[in-house]
């Protein structure tokens, strides 16, 4: 994941600075420039996260929780009974 979003950080940024260069654009986009933002602060995020033992147990935590959530749910679903 980190891999991608600093990949698509990257095209986003070539591409506007290549936009400008041939004349497309007076500027870059400002909503480009804010996804390529929004990018890299995803890349630091998972620096973070992945730098930090404590979240990353937690976030493992997190993920066994919500697997198993998933894994009830549909099966509370087949055990209803339909009102007749």
């Amino acid at each position: 994941m980190q891999q991608t979003a600093l990949q698509e950080m990257e095209r986003i940024q070539i591409t506007q600075d290549a936009l400008v260069a041939v004349g497309l654009l007076k500027a870059p986009d400002v909503g480009a420039i804010e996804r390529r933002d929004d990018f890299a602060g995803i890349v630091r995020l998972i620096d973070i996260i992945q730098s930090d033992a404590v979240m990353i147990d937690r976030l493992k935590a997190g993920m066994a929780r919500a697997q198993a959530t998933r894994l009830v749910a549909p099966a509370a679903e087949e055990t209803e009974v339909e009102p007749e």
